[in-house]
């Protein structure tokens, strides 16, 4: 099964990512993420994953992929993953797609 974090350096991009997302109110991805095939079998371990979308039940499953080659991205293409290769493309599907579709987390009891 190919790749994973290689290095400290994106090691740490990594856990800026994840603190990032938890910080817009979304759950946590799953960090070296291991994709299967419909038999089970390992194709890919993914840097960060969220198998079941930043929305869980209302978005597709998103993958962070830092330095990786096309043996990772399709695959994970295949799965129907939204797979981003960049911080900063992340980030940018967060705010424009994601956060725009997020409920608030307070209650209209606390304005009564």
């Amino acid at each position: 099964m190919p790749d994973g974090i290689d290095g400290s350096d994106e090691e740490a991009l990594i856990e800026y990512v994840n603190a990032w997302v938890i910080d817009q109110g979304l759950p946590a991805g799953q960090v070296l993420f291991e994709l299967t095939d419909n038999s089970g079998r390992a194709v890919a371990l993914l840097d960060l994953a969220w198998p079941d979308g930043l929305q869980p039940g209302l978005s597709q499953p998103v993958a962070l992929l830092i330095d990786e080659s096309g043996e990772i991205l399709s695959p994970t293409n295949q799965q129907g993953y939204r797979c981003f290769t960049s911080v900063g493309q992340m980030k940018e599907y967060v705010e424009a797609e994601v956060l725009t579709t997020v409920e608030p987390q307070w209650s209209s009891s606390a304005f009564s």
